[in-house]
This record gives structure tokens, C-alpha cells and sequence, in this order.
């Protein structure tokens, strides 16, 4: 199959091609969307070579997962961006803890630090806790499990992350209070309150 007959095919038949290992169609893909997904990490990033980084990130997890997506559930546009969006708030979680640990010597991965591995019980505890934390965030809607975690995990304040999301601070804070009180629902007091973000 020649890659002008490419051109002319829709998402959804490259898509097919894709999970039956076609490197054209995957090339095709790349060449109709790099652009807008490169858009996307950098409108967050800031970043030209991290942006870089993420979009062929992205088209690598659509070669390798290309069989994970339905037409059924959307049109594949929806299903690059989600992979592009979520890739890109992952870089952006890493970025902030890291910054964090530097600045302020925190460690924000829930890791237990030395101490807590010298105490076997201390160590089962935090990483009961974070196993617990980890498959709530699960039960969230994505928008809402997006603002928790970068609250959470890297520190953001509403306002930082309504700039990083390029969303308004009021569905921000409103989807906060959402994350939260379902992750209360779940947790029950072991959920982590607004005031520990400092997002005020």
C-alpha cells in the first residue's frame, strides 16, 4: 500500500493498519497530528525539547497500545489527544516534584524516606496508604483526578494550575471540591483536605 493511497484514508483505517504493525500508517498518522499534539504539551510545558519529547512519547504509546482503541468510544483525535494530555500532566508532575525536592528538600512521591525503612511497620503503613490513594484517584473523572494530582503530587496552587490547564480558576477550585469529596467518600478520613495543598 503506497502512501498516497494513505492520505486518503480516514483515522479510524490507519488506525487499523497501525495495530496490524504498519510503520506507514503510523508515519501518516504523525504527520497529520504531530503538529496539534506538539501544540498541546508545549502550551503547558513551556518547553520546546520537553514538548518534543512528549509528542514522540505519545505516538510511541500509539504504536505500542493501538489496539486499545475503539471507534466506538470516540474518534481517535479524542483518543490521541487523552494520551497526549494525560502524557503531558505526568511530565508536568515530574517537573514540579523535582523542583520541589530541589528547592525545599521535600520528597512529594510518597517513597518512604531511610527512617521509615528501617521501621517495617512504618514502611507497610505508607505504602498501604499510598496504594489506597493511588486506586481512588482511579474512581475520579479524569478532569477532576487532573487537578487533585497536580495539587497533591506537585504542589500546584488553583491558581498555577488553572494556568497549566489553561482552564477558569472557578471550575478549577469546583473540580477540586468535587475530586475531593469523592475521594473522601472513599477514603474517609484518610483523604487529604484542601488546606493541605496551601491552594488558597
Amino acid at each position: 500500500m503506497n502512501h498516497v493511497n494513505l492520505e486518503e484514508r480516514d483515522d479510524e483505517q490507519l488506525m487499523a493498519l497501525i495495530v496490524q504493525q504498519s510503520r506507514e500508517a503510523l508515519e501518516n498518522l504523525y504527520d497529520r497530528y504531530s503538529r496539534a499534539v506538539f501544540s498541546l504539551a508545549m502550551s503547558l510545558l513551556r518547553d520546546a525539547g520537553a514538548a518534543e519529547e512528549v509528542t514522540q512519547d505519545v505516538f510511541f504509546n500509539v504504536w505500542r497500545r493501538g489496539a486499545s482503541y475503539h471507534a466506538k468510544r470516540g474518534k481517535v483525535t479524542a483518543w490521541l489527544f487523552s494520551i497526549a494530555h494525560h502524557r503531558t500532566i505526568d511530565e508536568l508532575r515530574r517537573r514540579r516534584r523535582e523542583q520541589t525536592q530541589v528547592q525545599h528538600g521535600v520528597d512529594l512521591t510518597n517513597k518512604p524516606s531511610k527512617s521509615v525503612e528501617g521501621d517495617p511497620l512504618e514502611y507497610a503503613t505508607n505504602q498501604y496508604h499510598r496504594s489506597q490513594l493511588n486506586g481512588a484517584l482511579s474512581t475520579l473523572r479524569p478532569e477532576q483526578r487532573d487537578v487533585v494530582v497536580l495539587a497533591y503530587f506537585g504542589g500546584f496552587t488553583h491558581t498555577e494550575i488553572a494556568g497549566q490547564l489553561r482552564q477558569p480558576l472557578g471550575t478549577v477550585k469546583t473540580r477540586m471540591r468535587l475530586g475531593l469529596k469523592n475521594l473522601r467518600e472513599v477514603l474517609g478520613p484518610q483523604a487529604p483536605e484542601q488546606a493541605d495543598y496551601g491552594v488558597y
